[in-house]
């Protein structure tokens, strides 16, 4: 028996759990649940991560305090997992007194190493809001790709790290005011000074895979920054011991909601955290993250844990982002779904269990983007969940009840299914040990088309009249195939294996997919898995399509409004963009210019119901790129009750009048 402390990255408390963050929470469960099924010892942590300025601004917006928000947001958040089957040994909160004290032990240890320093910084300040701007708080253009609207520390775009002065046209976040500069005293981690101790970590087999690894190294060879560990108040998070208006930064204490979150689960249990965390423990640290924050859990957090004198990381499974039927999760695309929407609005009963297993039938150990497609959602799980283990499981339990008694019968089975069966197990756990769910489920789904081929070669309909103990042989054999797949499916779809369970009458572990029911009592029959078609999404995607965008938007003065130069256009041509269902490619006239513009009005225009029309575009937009596409404008269009409705002048305006 091993010791595994599972984590997953912890969720932001300004907002509720969505679809991207229940991806990584199934990743993340599934791991623990085959830890555990194999019979190792697992506690598996997540925390809120809860402070920072957004946190605080959210709580002013809405006129309470930090400390309520907050505690609002960890009950939604423990419920919206919950639906899903997510079984944490502890769901905590960074705001918590052992948070506090192991961020300023930690802040001591880095301080005796001789890796911190102050120093005299220039950054933003708004003059308008009367405050320092953390890096969160100023968008502006990439320095390294120029995308647009980017935050202050990390590209979503290209993935670079900068400085917020870096920007370009910065603007606060608050106001959108363009910001001024201001001198203040901070804290610096010297990550340079840590080079050759990330290297030599970075280095161990199985901490992270090739690609990532040779991503967080080309930082390295980049040269490390210094990483500013303090901010100026307001900010709601811990004071800085010694300072008097000084605070830890928010991703000092967020990884520390590990360590501090498994504190507080030992002493509920009357276990030392030690035994997870001390460096010479044999206990494996296991991280499960998003692509955006390696840099924070690759480089900072193990300089943080060795200098401490804490375990580090055994290894860092890292996934990739989700999309929504092709696009990037969005409220303004209607993309962006939350997980209790899901729950809620799709017409299915088994809806959230089908969630897992779509999830783990796109996901591996690697970092690629992942898309939910309603289609392919249910093609998925009605090929294998439904038509290939649940009409297994049908015909061979309901032919067991009708002619053995509903028992297994008492007899030898195939030898053949059981080398089978025998041949797939350790490939099956060596995929699920390696994250490598896509393979694991594939091996899983050929084990039970073999055991359909079986059942229907064997004929047992027909040998049950003429030959009672062939039929019993073809019956003990599919009972235990089932019992097989069962344990292979238990860790990605608890729910559904459940089922299974009760249908067999006996609760499974690893080690039961060898062979071993006869003479074994059956549950009673229930249908396993229900097929889900794909209008069962209708009300959820209308329902995100009409979704109101971000509250609390800033408000903005005449000259910010006067720089969108709003112009006539009439539309030229259109067609659909391919391996899209929302998005029509347009070619329109700007006044004697001809320009392209992508927009997302595909599921309620058609390409010739546009052709011709007088539309008004925003023409000062800088071009974007939208699968595949460049788009060197955006039209207007209104929401209507869930229909997009395209804007245009109430009367003759020739293509390129302006709109003032």
């Amino acid at each position: 028996m091993e010791t595994y402390l599972i984590t997953e990255a912890l969720p932001y408390a300004n907002g509720d759990i969505h679809l991207g963050h229940l991806l990584e929470a199934v990743q993340t469960d599934i791991f623990v649940r085959f830890q555990k099924l194999r019979g190792n010892r697992v506690v598996y942590v997540c925390a809120d991560d809860t402070h920072g300025t957004p946190i605080e601004l959210a709580a002013l917006r809405s006129g309470i305090a930090p400390e309520q928000m907050i505690a609002d947001t960890w009950k939604r958040h423990v419920a919206d997992y919950a639906a899903f089957s997510i079984g944490f040994d502890i769901f905590y909160t960074t705001n918590s007194p052992e948070n506090r004290a192991y961020a300023e032990l930690i802040f001591k240890k880095l301080g005796e190493a001789g890796l911190i320093v102050e120093r005299e910084i220039t950054q933003y300040y708004c003059e308008h809001d009367k405050r320092f701007l953390p890096d969160r708080f100023v968008t502006g253009v990439c320095p390294k790709c120029k995308a647009e609207k980017q935050y202050g520390d990390v590209c979503d775009a290209c993935g670079s790290t900068y400085e917020p002065t870096e920007l370009g046209d910065p603007r606060c976040i608050i106001c959108a005011k363009p910001p001024v500069l201001k001198k203040s005293t901070h804290f610096f981690v010297q990550l340079a000074k840590c080079e050759p101790f990330l290297r030599n970590y970075l280095a161990r087999p199985g901490v992270l895979s090739a690609e990532m690894k040779n991503f967080v190294q080309h930082w390295i060879d980049g040269g490390l920054k210094e990483w500013c560990i303090s901010r100026d108040g307001p900010y709601f998070g811990f004071k800085i011991p010694g300072t008097d208006n000084k605070y830890f930064y928010v991703w000092l204490d967020a990884p520390i909601g590990y360590l501090s979150s498994t504190e507080k689960w030992c002493a509920d249990h009357g276990e030392k955290t030690g035994r997870f965390w001390d460096a010479a423990s044999d206990a494996r640290l296991v991280h499960f993250i998003g692509k955006d924050i390696v840099y924070f859990h690759a480089l900072f957090w193990p300089v943080m844990l060795f200098n401490a004198g804490f375990k580090l990381p055994s290894r860092l499974f890292v996934h990739g982002f989700l999309s929504v039927g092709g696009e990037k999760m969005s409220k303004s695309r209607g993309t962006f779904i939350l997980a209790r929407e899901f729950a809620e609005k799709v017409k299915h009963p088994q809806a959230a269990e089908y969630l897992r297993f779509y999830f783990a039938s796109r996901l591996s150990s690697g970092p690629d983007d992942i898309d939910l497609n309603k289609d392919e959602f249910c093609m998925r799980v009605n090929t294998v969940l439904a038509n290939n283990i649940g009409n297994l499981c049908n015909r061979t339990f309901v032919f067991c009840q009708r002619y053995f008694g509903g028992r297994a019968p008492d007899t030898a089975w195939d030898g053949a299914i059981e080398r089978l069966v025998a041949g797939a197990a350790p490939g099956i756990e060596s995929d699920f040990d390696n994250v490598e769910y896509k393979s694991a489920i594939e091996k899983i789904q050929a084990l039970g088309t073999a055991g359909n081929k079986y059942y229907q070669d064997s004929q047992p309909w027909a040998s049950i009249k003429t030959d009672p103990d062939a039929a019993a042989a073809v019956m003990v054999t599919c009972v235990n195939m089932i019992k097989a797949l069962a344990v292979f499916l238990k860790p990605i779809v608890p729910a559904l294996t459940a089922s299974i369970e009760k249908q067999l009458g006996c609760t499974v572990t690893w080690t039961d997919w060898r062979f071993s029911l006869r003479n074994h009592a059956l549950g009673p029959v229930e249908k396993l898995a229900v097929p889900i078609e794909p209008s069962a999404f209708d009300a959820l995607l209308a329902a995100a399509q009409h979704a109101p965008a971000d509250s609390a938007q800033p408000q903005i003065d005449i000259d910010l409004f006067k720089q969108v130069d709003l112009r006539v256009a009439t539309v030229l041509a259109a067609e659909p963009v391919a391996k899209s269902n929302k998005l029509l490619k347009l070619q329109i006239d700007l006044g004697g210019e001809k320009r392209q513009v992508v927009a997302g009005i595909a599921q309620h225009y058609k390409p010739e119901e546009v052709v011709g029309r007088t539309i008004v575009v925003v023409a000062n937009l800088k071009p974007a790129r939208l699968m595949g596409e460049t788009s060197q404008g955006m039209l207007l269009a209104a929401n209507a009750g869930g229909k997009l409705v395209l804007l245009k002048p109430d009367g003759d305006a020739p293509p390129g009048a302006r709109v003032s």
